[in-house]
């Protein structure tokens, strides 16, 4: 992997990490990205695919607070990829 392609892990700082792309074909059928750490094991999403009925149920919108898998991540942008997707960008917020 490139350096400019590695990334850390937020929780323990290791570099031993995997990137899952999102994506319906390929090597992956995820519906979200995320990075999953080798050393500690934690799972720490970038984006996450969302409906547009998800996106005006929960109220999303950029600064907001959201909770997955039981972490704190604050949405950076939100974007409409198409008629039926929501791209929204998040970042684990630190305590």
């Amino acid at each position: 992997m490139a350096a400019s392609e590695q990334r850390q892990c937020p929780i323990c700082g290791s570099i031993e990490t995997t990137l899952v792309r999102r994506g319906f074909i390929g090597p992956t059928d995820e519906r979200d990205q995320y990075l999953r750490c080798q050393q500690c094991g934690c799972v720490t999403y970038e984006i996450l695919s969302r409906s547009p009925r998800e996106v005006r149920a929960q109220g999303l919108a950029p600064g907001q607070t959201v909770t997955i898998a039981g972490r704190r991540y604050v949405i950076r942008q939100l974007l409409r990829a198409g008629p039926n997707e929501y791209l929204v960008y998040v970042r684990l917020q630190m305590p």
